[in-house]
């Protein structure tokens, strides 16, 4: 079954995705080549809002560590599991 193609914008990678990121933000990681460049805008106008086919925000999802406190957590709690099986 084919998956069907969805634009996200700003405020979708949070609750759609569950990234945090405030604008500002994203822009300094796109800047600094950190974060996928949007694929375009929602409309003509210079200020409409950029979206992200989700198919690219997936693709930075897979391809990156997890988030540092999640990472973090998860360690911790594998140091647990190890030290409570001995």
């Amino acid at each position: 079954m084919a998956r069907t193609l969805r634009m996200l914008v700003r405020g979708d990678l949070h609750k759609v995705k569950g990234i945090p990121y405030s604008r500002q933000h994203i822009a300094r990681l796109i800047d600094d080549g950190k974060f996928p460049p949007p694929d375009g805008k929602t409309a003509d106008s210079k200020n409409a809002p950029n979206f992200w086919w989700e198919t690219t925000i997936d693709r930075w999802l897979k391809d990156r560590p997890p988030f540092a406190k999640f990472a973090k957590r998860e360690a911790e709690s594998q140091q647990q599991e190890g030290s409570n099986a001995t």
